[in-house]
């Protein structure tokens, strides 16, 4: 259970602005924080032109000066759902994953990750905003390379979704009030709570939500968000069950796992007993994928965007343009970052079945026959030594038929009914019925 303030707090249908500024600023000893409720309101008075940007200029700095509470983070991510319209609420993906962090250095890799779910069956929307931290690199500058939609209404969201089982939205097309936020953030040269809260607030109620972190100890304020949020929606008997939600450290805070070390996840499963909110916490280590590993960690600042395509696609990229080592990392993180999703999207699941079907099902993403070295990445099979790096110079014919193997090998396991991977990938696949993709999978099988 979140604690909740014990003080005498503002009348939340009685709210008064200056008031609200005043209890976060008035001195050493007089100070306070907000409560969830004020926090709501604060962020939908400014909405609403109620709030000025001064009062929420000074608000934000107040709460960043003291230090964010769970109640006032909470608060405001109930708030900005609050803004969000039914059109956007009723799209129903059934993945969300922010992508608010940018890298600082590499591609981001959690695209191929995310759209090879997305060949899978689930559908996933992409929210992020690129000028939040413009001197990092953001999702929305690559998505073009992998033809993944940006949408900028709901109407737009609801036909990509169908058509291609992947969007990408701006964030402040889906509430508008956040470029008013950002523009204070540049204003002031500070970073606020905004940029946290954003993240918590599932603008389509997906079953399923990703939240990463960099900094220590958002891990643990990421779960009590969460939980405060879910206590509050238990009350409110026309919302719809809270999703469940993997939280994690991402690479570079961004959406994606780093393969060079272990990664603890959270899973939070949230249910309902009557109209109580129910609670099953797990905490699932994700091994490292690249023991002992070298090299690839400086030098990606520069790689081009074609990259992600030429990888989709799995053609033959210059070794010149991305080094053995660098091609291991990212196969290393989309595989990896697969499996996080499933394991989330499947309760019990074990790391080593996540980990075997992340890798099949980016093996076989496009039903490429002849797969070259593109395609074989495999953790527990690469020498990762520094040595085994630089001595690795295998040659194109040995990489297809250790592909053609693994494929055959798949092929077999889906035939004999012991796997439910399905080796025959669609290369364009109409994600408006999940149950037509089941459908799909059965007769492949008889």
């Amino acid at each position: 259970m979140v604690e909740q303030h014990s003080k005498t707090q503002l009348d939340a249908d009685d709210f008064d602005n200056r008031k609200l500024v005043k209890a976060l600023g008035k001195g050493v000893k007089g100070s306070r924080s907000l409560n969830f409720a004020e926090a709501s309101h604060l962020i939908r008075a400014f909405a609403n032109g109620e709030l000025s940007s001064t009062q929420m200029a000074a608000a934000m700095m107040l709460m960043r000066v003291r230090g964010e509470s769970v109640e006032e983070l909470a608060g405001v991510a109930s708030g900005l759902k609050q803004l969000v319209g039914k059109e956007w609420q009723d799209l129903n993906a059934d993945i969300d994953w922010p992508v608010y962090a940018g890298k600082r250095e590499q591609l981001p890799w959690l695209l191929l990750a995310a759209k090879t779910i997305a060949r899978k069956g689930q559908t996933i929307i992409l929210h992020g905003d690129s000028q939040s931290l413009p001197h990092r690199r953001h999702v929305e500058s690559f998505i073009s390379a992998l033809d993944i939609p940006r949408c900028f209404t709901a109407e737009q969201a609801k036909v990509n979704l169908a058509k291609t089982g992947i969007i990408y939205v701006n964030s402040a097309d889906i509430v508008p009030v956040l470029n008013d936020c950002r523009r204070l953030h540049q204003e002031l040269g500070l970073r606020s709570l905004i940029q946290m809260s954003v993240r918590c607030i599932n603008p389509t109620n997906a079953p399923f939500s990703l939240r990463s972190y960099f900094h220590p100890g958002l891990d643990e304020q990421h779960q009590q968000v969460a939980m405060l949020l879910a206590e509050q929606q238990a009350g409110d008997t026309l919302a719809k069950q809270h999703a469940d939600i993997a939280i994690f450290k991402g690479l570079q805070g961004e959406t994606e796992i780093n393969p060079r070390v272990s990664t603890n996840i959270r899973l939070l499963r949230f249910g309902a007993s009557g109209d109580k909110q129910t609670l099953e916490l797990n905490h699932v280590d994700l091994p490292t994928q690249l023991e002992a590993f070298v090299g690839a960690k400086v030098g990606q600042s520069d790689l081009p965007a074609y990259l992600l395509a030429q990888l989709w696609h799995g053609e033959d990229i210059a070794e010149s343009e991305l080094t053995d080592g660098q091609l291991q990392q990212a196969m290393a993180s989309i595989t990896a970052t697969v499996a996080l999703v499933k394991m989330l999207s499947t309760p019990s699941l074990a790391i080593d079945t996540a980990l075997t079907y992340a890798s099949k099902s980016w093996l076989c993403r496009n039903n490429v026959a002849q797969l070259n070295k593109l395609s074989i990445h495999n953790a527990h099979q690469f020498d990762t030594s520094e040595n085994g790096i630089n001595n690795q110079q295998l040659k194109c014919s040995e990489h297809v038929g250790w592909a053609d193997e693994q494929q055959n090998d798949i092929q077999q396991e889906f035939i004999s009914g012991n796997s439910d991977f399905n080796p025959i990938c669609e290369t364009a696949y109409d994600h408006s019925s999940s149950r037509e993709y089941q459908s799909k999978q059965r007769e492949v099988r008889t």
